[in-house]
């Protein structure tokens, strides 16, 4: 320049190394991106879980088309092998090897003394099977449980009748009562207003346990009201 002295310029020198300072909205810009990318994958991951436990659960409850539906060669074998064969169903078989007895009244009544009742061991229903029989009594010869029935047809005059079926044993010094029925019955008659007699039935039935050498009796306290018949009269026992 003319008149004066020379003017150096001004250099500035910049400093490649130094960092460079983002702005905010540029931030704030990529960390909303990443927070959508995330939640993305989240969705993603958890649709891809329910698909699969669908999957799952569909071959579980559904078998295979091959297990529904035999081949016709293996339903061909199936119907020729023996083990397919129907076997008629066969009734259980009863065991008559067990002691049983059933003896019933004659047509004519059968008490004794003591009021002990007779009956009939042979007839046409009548039968003694590993049981004995004496003077009334049913003589048991194995050990078991066994249940005793007897039923006894008598009238009422007006007087109390006693159906018993005693137990005779050597483990009691006297015999044992092991069932009983009373019965009293009074039936006005009409039009004089006097006593009749009446009609009835007496039945026992019970289980109890008996031993070998024991004996069962059925007793009456009046022969005298006790009623004649096969059918009406009966006495039993067998082994359960």
């Amino acid at each position: 320049m003319e008149g004066g002295p020379a003017v150096c310029p001004q250099v500035f020198v910049v400093d490649s190394q130094a960092p460079v300072t983002l702005m905010p909205s540029v931030v704030k810009r990529d960390f909303r991106k990443k927070k959508e990318y995330l939640l993305y994958l989240l969705v993603g991951l958890a649709l891809l879980g329910v698909i699969i436990e669908a999957g799952f659960i569909f071959h579980l409850y559904k078998p295979p088309v091959a297990a529904q539906i035999p081949s016709p060669e293996k339903m061909i074998g199936h119907m020729k092998s023996p083990e397919s064969k129907i076997h008629p169903v066969q009734d259980k078989k009863l065991d008559y090897n067990k002691p049983a007895a059933f003896v019933q009244g004659g047509l004519r009544k059968n008490v004794d003394e003591n009021g002990v009742m007779q009956w009939q061991t042979e007839g046409l229903g009548s039968f003694l099977h590993q049981v004995g029989y004496e003077d009334g009594r049913l003589l048991i010869q194995t050990e078991g449980f066994y249940y005793i029935h007897s039923k006894v047809y008598f009238s009422d005059s007006c007087s109390t009748f006693r159906h018993q079926v005693m137990w005779k044993t050597t483990r009691y010094r006297e015999d044992t009562k092991l069932m009983q029925a009373l019965r009293y019955s009074c039936v006005e008659g009409e039009p004089s207003g006097e006593k009749s007699a009446d009609v009835g039935n007496s039945f026992l039935g019970g289980v109890f346990r008996l031993y070998k050498s024991d004996s069962v009796y059925v007793k009456v306290n009046e022969s005298s009201l006790v009623r004649a018949g096969v059918q009406d009269n009966f006495f039993g026992v067998f082994m359960i």
